[in-house]
């Protein structure tokens, strides 16, 4: 389905960015959101584990909001450690992980939790809305893959001077959230029929090794229904 575009545009000024609605604006990354680090409490210590706050790893980053995780810790784990309390609502985002070779996983945090040094945590201030900079983030990880690792460097990890400093385009809080309900709207369909398709493949290929198992082992007569195919050697 085509969407109409926006009457009139301007160059943006940022190279990956391009051209932006004439109304929008840009401004950095550091003076929209605050960005958070994590950590980790000490192993050795079994009472910094044995608690019921999320703790979230790369690996719980597998769903667009992450309410759970695979480790929790304690209030003491927090004071004892890097770590610190995120808000609901921050986007967290992987910053140190094999899989920034090709994408860069980011989710919404959907209770107040904590995060491993892997992660960063960015709170969005009031000129962003949280969920169209993780949209914003997902839409644009090619580009962000590019612009936010040092330049030469062999280590699978995100240079948070460089994420500080990139410029995001910004349309009024209002227009961002109608954009990310739009996305969730639309890309939920797209989701759904992803999935269908997925179902329609698997069936068939199910039915094909079926037809297979049958055909060779003598399940069904086929001698009403083809003509022997004739092999040529070489």
């Amino acid at each position: 389905m085509k969407y109409p575009p926006y009457p009139k545009y301007r160059d943006s000024g940022v190279e990956w960015l391009g051209e932006i609605p004439a109304h929008w604006g840009t401004r950095t990354v550091k003076r929209l959101v605050r960005i958070e680090e994590g950590g980790t409490p000490s192993k050795d210590q079994g009472e910094f584990w044995s608690g019921e706050i999320p703790w979230v790893s790369p690996k719980d980053m597998k769903s667009r909001v992450v309410v759970d995780t695979l480790d929790k810790i304690t209030e003491e784990g927090v004071r004892q450690s890097a770590t610190r309390f995120i808000p609901e609502g921050a986007v967290l985002m992987v910053v140190r992980s094999g899989i920034l070779n090709h994408s860069i996983p980011v989710a919404m945090a959907g209770q107040r939790l904590t995060v491993n040094q892997d992660l960063k945590a960015l709170i969005a201030g009031p000129d962003m809305a949280p969920e169209y900079l993780m949209w914003l983030i997902e839409g644009h990880q090619p580009a962000f893959l590019v612009e936010w690792r040092k330049e030469g460097a062999t280590v699978e990890s995100l240079e948070l001077d460089l994420i500080r400093s990139t410029r995001l385009p910004l349309p009024e809080p209002s227009e961002q959230r109608a954009i990310a309900a739009f996305l969730d709207r639309e890309t939920a369909k797209v989701d759904a029929l992803v999935t269908k398709t997925r179902d329609a493949i698997n069936r068939l290929n199910e039915y094909r090794t079926a037809l297979i198992t049958a055909a060779v082992t003598g399940k069904i007569d086929v001698r009403t229904h083809v003509t022997p195919a004739r092999f040529s050697p070489g």
